[in-house]
């Protein structure tokens, strides 16, 4: 299971991919190995996920199911769909 960390640490942080499942939303940040899952400040794993895409810069905006915390993230590459 990869470590948990917690929205605030990582806040503004560049995403290099990303994914969710019924553990809830993982990332991977530029210059790490491993996926870390995003853990709210209320304790909750589960994020809505939104890419915003160019002409702006690309951002990844997550906002908690459970409390409504948001943050946002730069994205260093698009993620493509899973098939």
């Amino acid at each position: 299971m990869p470590s948990d960390v917690r929205l605030d640490a990582v806040q503004g942080r560049i995403v290099l991919a990303w994914h969710t499942d019924e553990d809830g939303l993982f990332l991977r940040f530029a210059a790490e190995e491993t996926d870390v899952r995003l853990v709210c400040r209320c304790g909750r794993s589960h994020w809505i996920v939104r890419e915003c895409l160019p002409p702006a810069t690309a951002t990844l905006v997550v906002t908690c199911h459970g409390c409504g915390t948001r943050g946002t993230f730069p994205l260093d590459v698009v993620r493509t769909p899973r098939s």
